[in-house]
């Protein structure tokens, strides 16, 4: 048995970087149950995370909290949820506040799986990406990745190669979760794989462990993060079509002029929940359209103008195109007819094919 550790970005209360992590320990304890978390939390990380700030620093999150003000006591219950997921569902090593106490941690595990979400994406404006997430120190163990991702950063890496694509030389195995992180390092002569997300490796089933369910029925769930207009306009056409309220769980600022109801006591267990119980999802995010698939929902992936390679190339591997639409693209009535079981045979395919990748890619012998 291997002592697993996994190198990701998971603690910036965001849904869907939660649960990627927490579906890659849980996939990878079915055959290491010797698996733990890096607990990375940089001091740049838990300053930006918060929803709330009572005493912001920079004139941003001074106007955010203005804005927030009235939705003060429910941000602060989403941060405490999400914390509360980190301490009772994760499995994490010592925290580890700096690169070099990561470096020291890193020491004590046999293979190192970094991934997934966008832990290559290194542009500047996400603050707390940096290149700890390619293990930029001297290599004494297995070095794999799994459906890490450079994200839309991808486009600008060639300008940071020499940077890099040394460090990437030290790992043993290869693989991104979108075509073009594929392409790019196929480019350069690495052998890489394109994976599902981990987020898609559990059964709907696994995640009843731990969702939290919702009193609320008979609504169109909203997920946008940055207040798209789009994803606004198509929330509202659909929610008149079905006569049901639209109900959003982003905390933007520009959703508080949306004339939608808000809903922002929200952490991973209990975005799960709302999901299982929406009749229809309109988003914009990656993993608001994963977990649609999972709960088998009708949805519309929201097409903002700017092409999302993430989003695009999830959907075209389950044969879901049809459904990353802009507004005047939506046709309603073949999107609530969705037979989602040709997805479910693609899924369980590509799924099968990345487990196997995973236990190839940490040295499980099969």
């Amino acid at each position: 048995m291997k002592k697993i550790g996994i190198l990701s970005i998971f603690a910036n209360y965001n849904h869907g970087s939660s649960l990627q992590v927490y579906a890659l320990q849980k996939t990878i304890e079915k055959f290491e149950p010797d698996c733990e978390i890096i607990d990375y939390q940089s001091d740049i990380l838990r300053e930006v995370r918060p929803s709330y700030k009572k005493r912001p620093l920079y004139p941003k999150d001074i106007l955010k909290s203005i804005f927030r003000l009235p939705y003060a006591k429910k941000l602060l219950k989403r941060d405490q949820l999400f914390d509360d997921f980190f301490n009772f569902e994760l499995k994490r090593g010592p925290l580890c506040r700096t690169e070099q106490e990561v470096i020291e941690q890193a020491g004590n595990y046999e293979c190192i799986v970094c991934g997934s979400d966008q832990g290559w994406n290194l542009d500047p404006a996400g603050r707390y990406f940096n290149m700890i997430y390619y293990l930029n120190f001297p290599k004494k163990q297995r070095r794999v990745t799994y459906a890490t991702s450079f994200g839309d950063w991808v486009e600008k890496l060639p300008q940071c190669e020499n940077e890099v694509l040394p460090w990437i030389q030290t790992y043993d195995m290869l693989s991104m979760r979108e075509r073009s992180g594929v392409s790019y390092l196929q480019s350069k002569g690495f052998d890489c794989k394109l994976v599902l997300d981990p987020t898609l490796l559990l059964k709907v089933e696994e995640y009843k462990n731990i969702e939290e369910e919702t009193a609320m029925t008979k609504y169109v769930l909203l997920l946008s993060w940055i207040g798209s207009k789009d994803a606004l306009h198509i929330a509202k056409d659909v929610a008149n079509k079905l006569g049901l309220k639209i109900v959003c769980i982003m905390a933007s600022p520009k959703h508080i002029f949306s004339g939608v109801k808000r809903k922002l006591d929200v952490g991973p267990k209990e975005f799960l929940g709302l999901i299982k119980n929406a009749t229809f999802v309109v988003t914009d995010a990656f993993h608001g359209a994963v977990f649609s698939i999972q709960y088998e929902k009708p949805f519309v992936s929201v097409n903002n103008g700017n092409f999302d390679t993430r989003r695009q190339s999830l959907l075209s591997q389950l044969g879901l195109e049809s459904h990353y639409l802009r507004p005047l693209e939506v046709d309603f009535d073949k999107i609530m007819s969705t037979d989602f079981a040709p997805t479910k045979r693609k899924l369980e395919s590509l799924k099968d094919d990345s487990i196997a990748y995973l236990k190839k890619a940490i040295g499980v012998s099969c």
